[in-house]
């Protein structure tokens, strides 16, 4: 087959799309590309017009990277030109020569305005794999997140009503904590684009308690054989700082070099740096369910699905 991206996990951002997409690119015939999120199509999303923190988070130089004579790994990355994007699609399929499956998972296309366009356009039999979560728990998971990578330093209550008071927020610009849950509006978008029968919706919940049962659904879904992966990772495992201050002051001498780290030293970092991230306040849930009530009766009613498991 030809070296074109047919398989896209679109968000949502802190369901567990990572653990999905490592598992998936362990099956013989799905290929994982070198950059996991490589958000070639949100054209709508560049990083000349995102913050000054996150550009220095994210230390993504698209040239530099493709200067490289075999792409290495890497998280997220946004990839402008259709070239270089062919290239990634080519070094996975030449690593995995057998695969009749690319596999892009890149959790910014949910939000993206312009992602279904540009997709459609690409890849009109493409597959996309929609992993929800509940917005409230997402938003949490989101909050401890930004504490983590010292993107956030507000009370999680005033640091969402902060958020809530813009029109919208803005991804690359602000943490999108509750815009990144209007799950409602996002999928219509994708909905016109490729209709029900190239779109498959799947929970966080089912994909944390019954795994295998979750891969089954997606390989029947691409029309492969099933497969029981040989390494599940756990899922949305957070954690904050233990040392506030001292955290945010290192994530910004780390983060220029984070991407070239060895990977056991940032997991000693982590490990001697941070915390398990504490249990969403009562009063910070009330307000979250709140905000999301008349979100999820829309969500509800598009996807024809009963949600009274986030209830």
């Amino acid at each position: 087959m030809n070296a074109l991206a047919n398989v896209f996990i679109i968000g949502a951002a802190k369901a567990g799309t990572t653990a999905l997409a490592n598992m998936l690119s362990q099956h013989p015939q799905i290929a994982g590309m070198p950059i996991k999120e490589p958000g070639h199509f949100c054209t709508d999303l560049r990083p000349e017009v995102f913050s000054k923190s996150y550009r220095r988070l994210i230390q993504w130089d698209e040239r530099e990277y493709f200067s490289q004579h075999t792409l290495t790994h890497r998280h997220i990355g946004f990839v402008e030109e259709r070239s270089h994007y062919h290239r990634l699609c080519q070094q996975a399929q030449a690593q995995k020569p057998g695969a009749t499956h690319i596999l892009d998972a890149s959790t910014a296309y949910l939000y993206s305005t312009s992602a279904p366009k540009e997709l459609v356009h690409y890849n009109s039999k493409a597959k996309i794999i929609v992993l929800l979560r509940n917005p409230v728990d997402r938003a949490w998971s989101h909050y401890t997140m930004a504490l983590k990578y010292g993107m956030e330093s507000e009370a999680p209550l005033k640091a969402f009503m902060r958020e809530a008071a813009l029109s919208p927020a803005q991804w690359g610009r602000d943490e999108c904590y509750l815009e990144l849950g209007n799950y409602a509006q996002q999928l219509r978008r994708w909905k016109e684009k490729f209709g029900d029968k190239h779109l498959l919706i799947i929970f966080h919940e089912d994909l944390k308690n019954k795994p295998q049962k979750v891969l089954d659904l997606i390989t029947v879904f691409l029309d492969l054989p099933t497969f029981v992966p040989t390494k599940v990772d756990a899922l949305n495992v957070g954690s904050v700082p233990k040392y506030p201050k001292l955290n945010s002051f290192g994530m910004r001498l780390v983060a220029p070099i984070r991407e070239k780290l060895p990977k056991e030293l940032v997991r000693g970092m982590k490990k001697m740096m941070q915390t398990k991230a504490p249990d969403l306040d009562d009063d910070v849930a009330l307000w979250l369910e709140q905000y999301y009530n008349e979100e999820l009766a829309q969500l509800a009613a598009l996807i024809n699905l009963n949600l009274t498991h986030w209830k």
